[in-house]
């Protein structure tokens, strides 16, 4: 044969290889996908819109999930081309069909060449009433040699409707995903990945959803680890307090029965039987006819949201979740868990509207104060509100001190929970804490108020996930590529072996991440700057007081911080 026969014989081949369809045999089916490379051309697989519930629709709606049936053909994975109904944000590709879970490996196993690499699951934040696994990319994990997985999960009041009994018993949200992670432990080992070696995270409400599969015992041995990004079950707005409450509202708008009817069954009945969409529309005119300052959600509390079930056969949560924590009864496994610098900026990023709202949580002092405090009383509730303001002013007007109100706004919806989260959980378990700081053209914020830190909510994802040209960022300043490779080295470094700081790397500055523990009154953590610092107690200035505001109350009754 020629050489120039058996250079196009080459060629050939290497167009075979590279148009080769990666599949996969599932228990429930065999399933087709892609292959793609990530921006350092490394290859990976593909494999997107895997089913892992029966689609929750007709009489599966509202229930909790189940495991999808089998099939036979090939089924193409290939796009996920659809998201879990998203309130006040009305896409194409919305339907009540979404419950899949998106996988992406670097290495499929062969009878040849087993292959068990550390997995990372996301659960995507968006207030649990909107966000989506689609386009959730994550090539720089890849790039680690990570088996990287991205799932949906029902929202809204599909995912958090609830009648406080066993007809509607609700979070549903949260059992969708518990389902996403049996699956993950069953079968990821079919595509490279080692079940014993699975670590969840998330990001805002992701990162909520993932402290509570830490105080579920039924997900002991699904996952080993997790990171907890800017939120955790003790945020305030973690938590639905008048589900039922809620569910009849919602529905009284398609039926204006339901103003005063409240039997379960035909509220059941009835949403059963109406199309997604107007359930959809509902729950965002129910949110439109109710939302005020004194109920801001990220405050006080989502309309949709996880909460405390009637016990039921199904049941993910039945006991408050701060005397949960407080008393141990967590599945123990180590977490890294930190909060961004200045996460209030995200709902404050216009100076002229956050001084008009501080004008008047000035005239409504009993605004600033939690519903988790439990004060009924209004003459109290505004004497702790003044209080509240005292912490920032030293009792001067918010208004007169945007800054100082932007960092009440952090506070109160997310630094004081997730530290009293780190706090306690170290009493059990491996805790890493951190505060992301890096304020860099990744984080897009370009808002600064005197007073204040700089970064804000999320803007630690933006050194996270990307995909394709989206990764190249050669454009940017130095820094944020070495924020960048930081991160992604920590974090998968956590996947890898529970620690984001195994050992000396020149990279990390050869620090060494202290483990969290407050037995000697001391609290160390990581801020991630243009340096990487260990300092002690994160936003000293305000936390110890607003403790000492909470132990004022005389009972620990809590269910968030």
């Amino acid at each position: 044969m020629s050489k120039v026969r058996l250079f196009s014989l080459f060629i050939l081949l290497q167009i075979g290889i590279s148009l080769a369809v990666p599949e996969v045999q599932l228990p429930d089916g065999p399933i087709r996908g892609r292959e793609g490379s990530t921006f350092t051309n490394k290859q990976y697989y593909i494999f997107e819109k895997i089913p892992y519930a029966a689609p929750p629709i007709g009489e599966l709606r509202f229930k909790a999930p189940i495991p999808p049936s089998s099939w036979d053909e090939p089924l193409d994975t290939v796009n996920l081309d659809v998201t879990c109904y998203q309130q006040s944000r009305n896409v194409k590709e919305e339907s009540e069909d979404c419950l899949y879970i998106n996988v992406y490996t670097p290495q499929l196993p062969t009878e040849d060449e087993p292959v068990a690499l550390p997995v990372m699951i996301y659960i995507h934040g968006g207030g649990f009433v909107g966000g989506t696994a689609r386009g959730a990319y994550a090539e720089r994990i890849i790039n680690e040699d990570v088996v990287y997985a991205a799932i949906n999960y029902r929202l809204g009041p599909f995912g958090f409707m609830s009648t406080e009994d066993d007809v509607i018993p609700g979070n549903n949200g949260l059992k969708d995903q518990h389902l996403a992670f049996q699956w993950a432990h069953d079968n990821i080992h079919l595509f490279g990945g080692d079940p014993d070696k699975i670590t969840i995270f998330g990001a805002s409400a992701g990162s909520a959803s993932v402290a509570y599969h830490l105080i579920n015992q039924n997900s002991k041995d699904l996952f080993r680890g997790g990171i907890l990004q800017s939120g955790s079950f003790l945020s305030p707005w973690a938590f639905q307090r008048k589900p039922k409450e809620i569910a009849f509202a919602t529905a009284a708008f398609l039926n204006d029965t339901f103003q005063t009817n409240t039997d379960s069954n035909a509220l059941l009945e009835f949403l059963q039987s109406v199309d997604a969409k107007s359930i959809d529309v509902a729950s965002e005119k129910y949110a439109s006819s109710v939302a005020t300052l004194q109920t801001e959600e990220i405050l006080q509390g989502y309309y949709w949201g996880p909460f405390v079930e009637v016990k039921n056969p199904d049941a993910f949560l039945t006991k408050k979740m701060y005397g949960l924590l407080e008393a141990g009864n967590v599945i123990g496994v180590p977490i890294l868990i930190g909060i961004t610098s200045e996460e209030g900026i995200l709902w404050n990023k216009d100076a002229a509207t956050t001084k008009s709202r501080l004008a008047l949580f000035d005239e409504h002092l009993d605004w600033l104060v939690p519903n988790d405090m439990q004060i009924t009383d209004q003459d109290k509730r505004t004497e702790m509100g003044r209080a509240i303001r005292d912490i920032y002013t030293g009792g001067e007007d918010l208004a007169d001190h945007v800054g100082d109100g932007v960092r009440y706004w952090s506070d109160q919806s997310f630094t004081r929970s997730l530290i009293k989260h780190a706090e306690l959980y170290s009493n059990f378990a491996e805790t890493y804490f951190y505060q992301f700081s890096y304020d860099g053209k990744l984080s897009n914020a370009n808002v600064h108020y005197e007073g204040a830190d700089d970064v804000a909510h999320s803007a630690d994802n933006a050194y996270i996930f990307c995909a394709g040209s989206g990764c190249d960022i050669s454009g940017n300043p130095e820094g944020d590529q070495i924020t960048v490779d930081r991160i992604i080295k920590m974090w998968t470094n956590f996947a890898k072996y529970q620690n984001p700081t195994p050992e000396p790397l020149e990279l990390l500055q050869n620090l060494t991440w202290p483990q969290l523990s407050t037995k000697d009154g001391d609290f160390y953590y990581v801020n991630i700057k243009d340096d990487l610092e260990i300092k002690n107690h994160p936003k000293e200035a305000t936390y110890s007081k607003w403790v000492e505001l909470y132990d004022s109350l005389g009972f620990s009754d809590f269910d968030t911080y």
